[in-house]
């Protein structure tokens, strides 16, 4: 370990001060060092830093002790949380091959071995003294199982499923070390940082600022936003990130750690989290073969599990200044989205293409390399100085890149959106039963898509007793545009063509099952 000097700003000088002091707890009539601190910090703050410095200090208050570093999935802790766990170690002079190694057993560096070592070593970030961090993922049911730690450290942890975590890692956290450790002010301790929540999955975060205001002696919660690490971040940052932020809404939330209001009257008041989002659906036996050394190549549809090889995909495009890509799969009894992609102006509909879909799904043409093609009426306008249409101009795209394309709404005018929302509220509400698919949403690889249905909101049309979507969140400065309806509509276009014949054939055989819930004291048939 190297001595350097780091600045802290002041939530992170706070961080620090209220990890090293006591608090007095009424019940016992003791002082005792808070276990569960929670940092809500926009980007830009400097969680990154602060991780690493609990990092560091678990490190060297407990040698030869095991923590548990959580991630939602293998995936998200190859790609996102080993890098900035990385940066995090070296802001405190702890460098990889000197001070750690990862996936391996650093005894034969002469590191010291931990009170309790792993059966496996390809999940472990191991120290010189013998602390290990074993990589955690809920995406793995015994991933945490047979593990005796005394500290977990969780960073996007509003992408964390709560039960998961419970069962999974926080019932692992009970060691200390024969009671080495348990004067220690991080022995047992609990770490979560993350931005704002922006979905229902991410409520359990938001909520423990509740249980930190009526008991201080049990959680610390910390809010902070970037401005309050300006002297770390370059001089134009702010203004760089205010005119690249796709609306007020996205900037208040990612900068300045606002959290959006949320949709009270939407237009899909039949999705339910429960029934219809999953996750966990990697393949990790794939991500453990590539492990650490993992790069952005390696994860393509190859880790995924929900698809099936031999069925089309439904591709749905929404155009504009922003252009948004839903990926699903008719699977009889399921129908599932599996994968969202956009790219925002000035890039085009061929770089949405080019550059995310095809590589993503290159592994999969060799069992099926048909795309039904889906998309609204603006997809059979004319691209500018060009014969062809918004439509046509993808095909191309996916034709070069080997897929054969299916036209399924050529020359299609919109449905009214009151049809579409009885249509895709009945599927919602009843599919998985008179022939209609159980809808499921990819909850890890549709993030966006989750969002702007979640925040699409419904209005009463100018016809008595019907409802549209309210889309004005598409010309909003307000609203991330990734977050707007567009991904919404990416939803609704197949799944209003491929079933609402057969909807409507349902509801005038059962008309008591046309009663669709609309907001608080209003029902539709």
């Amino acid at each position: 370990m190297t001595n350097r000097e780091i600045k802290l700003n002041l939530p992170q000088f706070a961080v620090v001060n209220l990890s090293r002091e006591k608090v007095y707890n009424p019940k016992t009539q003791t002082d005792e060092y808070v276990k569960t601190i929670v940092l809500e910090w926009a980007r830009g703050t400097g969680k990154s830093t602060i991780l690493g410095w609990y990092m560091k200090e678990a490190v060297i208050q407990m040698p030869r002790a095991t923590g548990v570093l959580v991630g939602e999935t293998y995936q998200q802790i190859l790609s996102r949380t080993l890098p900035s766990t990385k940066e995090g170690l070296e802001m405190f002079g702890l460098y990889e091959h000197i001070d750690y190694v990862v996936g391996r057993s650093g005894k034969n560096l002469g590191y010291e071995m931990p009170f309790q070592s792993p059966s496996r070593w390809d999940n472990v970030i191991h120290f010189s003294n013998g602390f290990i961090f074993i990589m955690v993922s809920n995406d793995m049911p015994n991933a945490g199982r047979g593990i005796n730690s005394s500290i977990v450290i969780g960073d996007e942890a509003v992408l964390l499923d709560a039960e998961r975590l419970y069962n999974n890692v926080q019932t692992t956290n009970r060691s200390t070390c024969g009671g080495l450790y348990e004067d220690k002010p991080l022995c047992n301790a609990e770490i979560y940082a993350s931005s704002v929540a922006m979905t229902q999955k991410g409520q359990w975060f938001t909520d423990l600022e509740k249980v930190a205001i009526k008991e201080p002696w049990k959680v610390v919660f910390v809010k902070a936003n970037a401005f309050a690490n300006k002297h770390n971040l370059s001089k134009d940052w702010f203004e760089r990130m205010r005119d690249k932020a796709p609306s007020d809404i996205h900037y208040d939330a990612e900068i300045k750690n606002i959290r959006p209001k949320k949709t009270t009257k939407g237009f899909y008041p039949s999705l339910d989290p429960k029934k219809h989002y999953y996750r966990y659906a990697y393949d990790n036996v794939y991500l453990q073969e590539v492990g650490v050394k993992a790069t952005k190549k390696d994860f393509t549809c190859r880790q995924d599990t929900d698809y099936m090889k031999s069925k089309p995909l439904i591709v749905t495009i929404d155009w504009g200044n922003i252009m948004t890509m839903t990926v699903s799969q008719d699977q009889g009894e399921r129908y599932r989205c599996l994968k969202t992609f956009y790219v925002i102006s000035p890039k085009i509909i061929d770089d949405l293409i080019d550059e995310e879909f095809a590589p993503y799904y290159e592994p999969l043409k060799k069992g099926n390399n048909v795309i039904e093609f889906y998309y609204d009426r603006n997809g059979n306008s004319k691209t500018p100085n060009s014969k062809l249409t918004f439509a046509e101009q993808a095909g191309a795209a996916f034709k070069r890149n080997g897929w054969k394309v299916l036209y399924k709404t050529r020359k299609h005018e919109n449905p009214p959106h009151n049809e579409k929302f009885i249509v895709l509220n009945y599927i919602l509400k009843y599919g998985g039963v008179n022939g209609l698919p159980l809808i499921e949403i990819n909850e890890n690889n549709c993030p966006d898509l989750i969002v702007s249905l979640e925040n699409a909101p419904a209005m009463e049309g100018n016809q008595p007793n019907t409802i549209v979507k309210d889309k004005r969140s598409e010309k909003s400065k307000t609203t991330p545009q990734e977050h707007a309806t567009h991904f919404s509509d990416t939803f609704d276009i197949p799944l209003y063509w491929r079933y609402h014949k057969q909807v409507q054939r349902l509801l005038a055989d059962n008309q008591d099952k046309g009663t669709i819930p609309l907001f608080k004291g209003q029902t539709m048939k």
